[in-house]
């Protein structure tokens, strides 16, 4: 058996190209995602330089078992998600490291419904990796490319789900909206159909050619360039994604919008009676939805899941991840965006909200299993000093009159901690007295 290589994530497979991932690699996983499956797999990539060489042997190996593959091109996560449905494959694959480094890459499976593989499944994957006990076929399966004939059909159903949410689409009447896709699949997209729509749009990093010079992570700080560039171009809102599009970011006139607050609003326009929230959500959701809002551990495929278990509306995580499930049941920055593009006055919106301090802290870790080692050591701590809310992922406990979450990353190898008050000082002081017990 071959020796667990550290980039099967809880999840998902993320690791550095060459040194942690590479087209031997990418071989391998196809012939194992091959013997996987029955008929069909619809791959996608997104626009990495080492994307293009790991999506060739990814297939080469999938081809190797017999079962046929459709290459989508360039692609969001909520593409390739749609594809496989629209397809009827078995499942499908995008290569993309989504938010980390560029010089990172990997591979997240998706379901034919289109929510992202259980943790029981990904194992499985990483079983017959391991195992090497490949499906071995006499001819090999056929490849189809399908990247111009569903990308039409994408932009169809963005159109058709869109009007569901919004009623009948109204022009935006030349609305000033500065896009920035990150060089990422939503570039192809995003853009041209706000500009369908009516918008007048300034585009900033909306090419298919990654800029290493970007960080890719869509946070307050990596993005203030845009704020910038609204201001001057007396713009209405800056909307934006990361380079597979799971994720959305967004400024008002007022400045960034926080993935909470973008989770209230989002919620104030489709009104669902039931969500499917992380654990990590504030609390402002169930304030401002008047929904049943059902918490599950930290992770999309965990949000996705119990959503379609309870037969949820809407589902989130407040690191701008929200999927529309008569849109896609993953998430979607591009469908974000365009839903953001209809709101008159965001800020109108959020200016009604209650205010919560939200404090967030990283502990780095060298590997995996000083991360899991790190955690047990910090929920024992915990679980002895303080009131505990949940222990469904990590530890959510409260410190007086503060909620805090401490939690394992499922896709790196990070400890989370995030507090949230209504007090500024007592969300700081919080963040404080956890970071003495637990470093």
């Amino acid at each position: 058996m071959t020796e667990v290589p550290e980039v099967f994530m809880r999840y998902d497979i993320r690791g550095y190209y060459p040194e942690e991932l590479n087209e031997d690699f990418a071989e391998r996983l196809g012939r194992s995602a091959g013997t996987y499956g029955k008929r069909l797999v619809v791959v996608g990539y997104d626009t990495r330089k080492s994307s293009i060489p790991l999506k060739e042997a990814l297939i080469k190996g999938i081809l190797s078992t017999g079962v046929n593959v459709i290459d989508l091109g360039i692609s969001t996560s909520d593409k390739v998600a749609l594809a496989g449905n629209y397809y009827k494959a078995d499942f499908s694959i995008i290569i993309t490291a989504s938010h980390n480094p560029w010089e990172m890459n990997g591979f997240k499976f998706f379901y034919q419904r289109g929510n992202g593989f259980s943790n029981g499944d990904m194992k499985k994957i990483k079983e017959i990796f391991l195992d090497g006990k490949f499906k071995m076929s006499e001819s090999s399966g056929e490849l189809s490319d399908k990247f111009g004939e569903f990308s039409r059909i994408y932009e169809e159903r963005v159109l058709l789900a869109l009007k569901e949410y919004m009623g009948e689409l109204r022009s935006l009447n030349g609305k000033k909206i500065v896009v920035d896709c990150a060089n990422g699949g939503a570039s192809l997209h995003l853009p041209k159909l706000l500009k369908k729509l009516g918008a007048s749009v300034i585009e900033v990093n909306c090419s298919t050619k990654p800029d290493y010079s970007l960080e890719p992570e869509p946070e307050e700080k990596n993005r203030m360039y845009l704020y910038e560039i609204m201001k001057k171009e007396n713009a209405d809102l800056v909307v934006g994604t990361d380079p597979d599009a799971d994720r959305i970011f967004a400024f008002d006139k007022n400045g960034w919008i926080s993935g909470d607050e973008l989770f209230a609003i989002f919620a104030h326009i489709i009104k669902p009676s039931k969500i499917s929230a992380s654990l990590d959500t504030s609390h402002m959701l169930n304030e401002v939805s008047g929904a049943d809002v059902v918490y599950t551990r930290v992770g999309d495929i965990f949000v996705s899941r119990k959503a379609i278990e309870i037969g949820a509306e809407f589902c989130g995580e407040p690191n701008g991840h929200y999927a529309f499930p008569k849109f896609c049941w993953y998430n979607s920055g591009t469908f974000g965006s365009l839903i953001l593009a209809y709101l008159q006055n965001p800020s109108e919106i959020r200016s009604k909200f209650p205010t919560y301090f939200v404090k967030k802290h990283k502990i780095k870790l060298e590997s995996q299993e000083e991360k899991i080692n790190k955690m047990n050591l910090i929920g024992e701590k915990i679980k002895q000093k303080y009131e505990i809310i949940s222990d469904l992922d990590g530890v959510k406990f409260k410190i007086g009159n503060t909620n805090a979450l401490i939690r394992p990353s499922g896709t790196s190898n990070v400890i989370r901690a995030v507090v949230e008050s209504k007090n500024e000082d007592e969300s700081q002081k919080a963040l404080e007295e956890i970071m003495r017990v637990v470093e």
